[in-house]
């Protein structure tokens, strides 16, 4: 095809299009043939697809149950967040689209993986499992779950980078926290004495993130020299530590009781 004179790709366009055009209308008309044949009128036709819609989604929400029954994780407790650029210490940075969990990984979630492998559990300093995040976790656990959890899923999950996970945090905003600059003990868990429930009452960022500031600090994947950093504070923490931009790091190795992780999921493309 001739890159330089338009007139040949437009040309072979129109015949695709035609084409096209030809496809369709045989397909409607083998439509409309099935259709006498078989007695069906459009409005029991739209009676039918309804039906297959909605049995289908029965399916799925069966297969989403069973789902999140073994591993505690399905599709519904992933957030897209949207591709864009991140701006950082006067750096533009392209972040590609990707899916994050809507909590930090809860012992819930947590227990189910170290029971499968015969793990001791962490700790969880006496203030409850189930729904709260999981602490006295160290990047190496955090990432080993990761892995864990995408071998049995097939998902890509990781740990995220710190540009993706104040990317995410932030959704779009530039104030100190998602929902502005004042903080507002309403909205995130700070001094707290104690990790609480994920989600609770607190409301998600505009990308449907919970607890984004304070509960538990939460691993990422990048790091500075030997150490890696943690974004987000903890319920230890007062307000200046749980801007969308805070900071912590530590060796891998290390635990706390107010440091947990969040996993993101690469999407196909």
């Amino acid at each position: 095809m001739n890159t330089t004179d338009p007139a040949p790709e437009i040309s072979w366009l129109k015949h695709k299009i035609i084409e096209l055009e030809q496809s369709l209308a045989q397909k409607n008309s083998q439509l409309e043939d099935c259709l006498k044949k078989s007695g069906t009128d459009s409005e029991q036709l739209s009676e039918l697809l309804a039906k297959h819609i909605e049995t289908e989604n029965e399916i799925q929400n069966k297969k989403q149950n069973e789902f999140y029954a073994h591993y505690k994780i399905c599709d519904a407790n992933w957030s897209e967040i949207p591709e864009g650029f991140f701006y950082h210490a006067g750096q533009e940075t392209k972040i590609a689209a990707f899916a994050m969990l809507s909590t930090p990984v809860t012992f819930e979630m947590y227990d189910l993986y170290c029971a499968s492998l015969s793990q001791q559990p962490p700790g969880d300093n006496g203030w409850g499992r189930e729904n709260r995040p999981v602490i006295n976790i160290n990047y190496q656990n955090a990432r080993d779950y990761a892995r864990w959890l995408s071998e049995q899923t097939g998902w890509n999950c990781q740990l995220p980078t710190e540009e993706q996970w104040e990317y995410a945090c932030r959704a779009k905003t530039v104030t100190n926290y998602w929902y502005g600059d004042i903080p507002d003990p309403r909205m995130m868990v700070m001094a707290t004495g104690k990790t609480m429930p994920s989600p609770g009452p607190r409301l998600a960022n505009p990308w449907d993130l919970y607890d984004m500031h304070g509960n538990v600090w939460e691993w990422t994947s990048s790091c500075k020299g030997d150490e890696f950093i943690l974004c987000g504070g903890s319920w230890y923490n007062k307000a200046n530590w749980l801007t969308s931009s805070a900071r912590n790091i530590s060796y891998p190795d290390f635990c706390n009781n107010n440091w947990g992780f969040r996993l993101i999921r690469l999407l196909n493309k």
